[in-house]
């Protein structure tokens, strides 16, 4: 899924570039992986900060689930820099949520994390009652509310809604 490289938030996505601010690209199942392009190029936000994408825990990319219903998804990550993260959070790019999306909270906490250790970042979500397609990213965000790697991709979850 992501994986931080030069201090960045990476993920193996590449496609539609952000729309204009407020309007989002409109996906559907058969577009399942969505890729994302990769941002401009841009050092994190705190000299020696660096994060790894590890592993999807749960809800690998494209997985179907049912209408209405609730799942958790788990992404775990490694400090991979010399500096802790020190309430850090995952930020959800896509908001306002519309009606048809899958329901997350929009900023979750990542736990207090030193150099070299490994956390995992859990949100519940919130399957809407239509068939369809969530594609939902995150951005990590510093304890000061700041983009921690604004050269990365998002992070994100895909699922298929039946």
């Amino acid at each position: 899924m992501a994986v931080l490289a030069a201090g960045g938030l990476v993920r193996s996505l590449a496609g539609p570039e952000d729309p204009a601010p407020g309007r989002r690209p409109e996906f559907v199942a058969s577009d399942c992986p969505v890729r994302q392009a990769n941002p401009p190029a841009a050092p994190p936000a705190h000299e020696g900060d660096s994060a790894r994408f590890i592993a999807d825990v749960t809800i690998p990319d494209c997985q179907h689930a049912h209408r209405g219903a609730t799942v958790t998804k788990i992404w775990r990550f490694k400090n991979a820099g010399t500096r802790p993260w020190v309430g850090y959070t995952l930020h959800r790019l896509d908001l306002p949520q519309g009606r048809d999306q899958c329901q997350t909270i929009s900023d979750l906490t990542i736990p207090d994390t030193r150099p070299g250790g490994l956390v995992d970042v859990k949100t519940e979500v919130s399957v809407p009652n239509r068939p369809g397609f969530c594609f939902v990213r995150f951005k990590m965000m510093d304890g000061d509310g700041k983009v921690a790697f604004p050269g990365g991709r998002p992070v994100n979850f895909q699922l298929i809604v039946d």
